[in-house]
């Protein structure tokens, strides 16, 4: 039987896999659901097995999913290299690729593109929205020229500097006993269920606020984090447990959740920062590294 593999498959198939969720994928790669959702249908019958299970809880990888994810990684890795490799005896495009956290509310960044038309109207801006840790790796291949990271990040070898501040605040069930307070404390959370994520998808992140949380002795009960934010503010509303997220976040409304600042916001934040390689940063990128710089003000730029 002949197979009809195409790239642009596997690079569905990788947003569904890294983002658990078809509707975050699809904003992702810029396109609607019902495309993607028949791209990856399309791709499991050509291959024979199932790569993903769907249920009304979200989305889950199969034994045979993760094992083909990999696979599928090396082999979009390996076609961008070829295409680099032979753009670099061309003219260069007018193109930066920019990774943007999913840390953050991407709302944040929605200027940029605007900006950036305005100084040079044949600039194409390409967004990848996905985790810090993904960017990261993504700069050290050369498939990013810049990323919008969330910090602690594992940033070795490259250059970062901040952009803002962002401090976390309480995700609570609207009945909780805490919703009518102004602020509270993160000790009187303690015996509540709180969604975290886990460790693997940004070591230095989770090891920071692990050393926060004992410091301010916080150690409650531990749920597994959802990676839709949909799915976890449905789990909230639902009295299931709470969670702490960046303040950005809360532009995102969800009946029956409300949201609350932390006396211990000094601590409890992250840091927004740029990325980029130390040396090799094309004209077209420094732009926008310029642009990103006099949006927020300039940075100081920290050891990686």
């Amino acid at each position: 039987m002949t197979s009809h593999l195409e790239l642009r498959q596997l690079r569905y198939f990788v947003a569904v896999a890294e983002e658990l969720n078809f509707r975050r994928a699809a904003d992702r790669l810029a396109i609607t659901q019902p495309p993607l959702s028949r791209q990856v249908r399309a791709l499991e019958d050509d291959l024979g097995v199932q790569l993903l299970q769907r249920d009304r809880t979200g989305v889950a990888l199969t034994a045979s999913g993760a094992a083909f994810l990999a696979k599928a990684r090396d082999l979009l890795e390996r076609a961008e290299q070829l295409v680099s490799q032979t753009r670099r005896g061309a003219p260069k495009g007018e193109e930066v690729r920019i990774g943007i956290t999913t840390v953050v509310d991407a709302a944040l960044f929605t200027w940029l593109a605007p900006a950036l038309r305005q100084r040079v109207p044949g600039l194409a801006l390409t967004q990848k929205r996905q985790i810090s840790q993904q960017s990261v790796a993504d700069l050290r291949r050369g498939l990013l020229d810049l990323a919008i990271i969330g910090l602690p990040s594992l940033t070795g070898g490259l250059a970062v500097e901040v952009l803002a501040v962002d401090p976390l605040v309480a995700a609570l069930p609207a009945q909780h006993p805490l919703a009518r307070r102004k602020r509270i404390a993160l000790a009187e959370l303690n015996d509540d269920a709180l969604f975290w994520f886990a460790r693997s998808l940004n070591p230095a992140y989770f090891d920071h606020f692990g050393t926060v949380f004992r410091q301010l002795g916080f150690d409650p009960p531990r749920l597994q984090e959802p990676a839709d934010h949909h799915v976890l503010l449905g789990l909230i509303a639902a009295g299931q447990g709470i969670a702490l997220i960046p303040s950005s976040l809360k532009t995102i409304a969800r009946e029956g959740v409300v949201y609350k600042p932390l006396k211990e916001q000094s601590v409890l934040r992250i840091e927004i920062a740029v990325a980029y390689p130390r040396e090799g940063l094309s004209s077209h990128a420094e732009l926008v590294l310029q642009a990103l710089r006099d949006h927020h003000g300039l940075g100081l730029p920290k050891a990686g």
